[in-house]
């Protein structure tokens, strides 16, 4: 058996164990998961997760960071381009992984991932804002209005994933849009 054929299944293995972990995340809280109930959700043995992680804190550490790298990627390729060019990739992105959004959202879930995915759109809005505006981002206005920005979208993106998505894609898009420019116009206007 070739190699690449080797690294496809374990990458294909890894994926539903973390798809398996990411599910049950939704349901309640990491502590409280056994890797029993992550074996029966991935339907792999419980050997083959010992064969790729320690522990079940193990596979959520680095599940964090495939999430993060992924949404790093996307923020790096699409960062500096318009809101209407940038949300329907997001978008994509989160209706492509769902059980990896809610489990990002649900309230089961550390608050650690969270925080970093609003650490990585704060600082996306600093760099975007302080190109658009040319301002300093150290400015403590600035830095509420980005907080603040950054905080509210996000809130709208979990409602959306957390109801399962019950609103169209274009509608939060649309949503999301008006209520930037709101907030870039009240932004150029606090700077005057």
């Amino acid at each position: 058996m070739s190699e690449h054929k080797i690294d496809r299944r374990a990458m294909k293995t890894r994926k539903a164990i973390f798809e398996a972990l990411a599910a049950l995340l939704c349901e309640k809280e990491l502590r409280k998961i056994t890797i029993q109930e992550i074996s029966d959700k991935a339907d792999v043995h419980r050997v083959t997760i010992y064969k790729h992680f320690m522990d079940i804190y193990d596979i959520y550490e680095k599940l964090e960071k495939v999430i993060l790298s992924e949404i790093g990627l996307l923020i790096t390729e699409y960062g500096t381009k318009t809101t209407f060019e940038v949300y329907p990739v997001m978008f994509k992105y989160i209706t492509d992984n769902p059980t990896i959004f809610k489990m990002i959202f649900s309230p089961h879930n550390t608050s650690t991932l969270y925080m970093k995915l609003m650490n990585m759109v704060e600082g996306l809005n600093r760099v975007i804002w302080s190109e658009t505006f040319g301002v300093d981002i150290k400015d403590s206005r600035v830095d509420c209005v980005i907080r603040y920005h950054s905080n509210g979208c996000l809130a709208i993106i979990a409602g959306w994933v957390l109801n399962d998505f019950a609103q169209s894609q274009d509608f939060i898009i649309k949503t999301l849009s008006g209520l930037d420019k709101s907030t870039q116009q009240y932004f150029a206007t606090m700077l005057k």
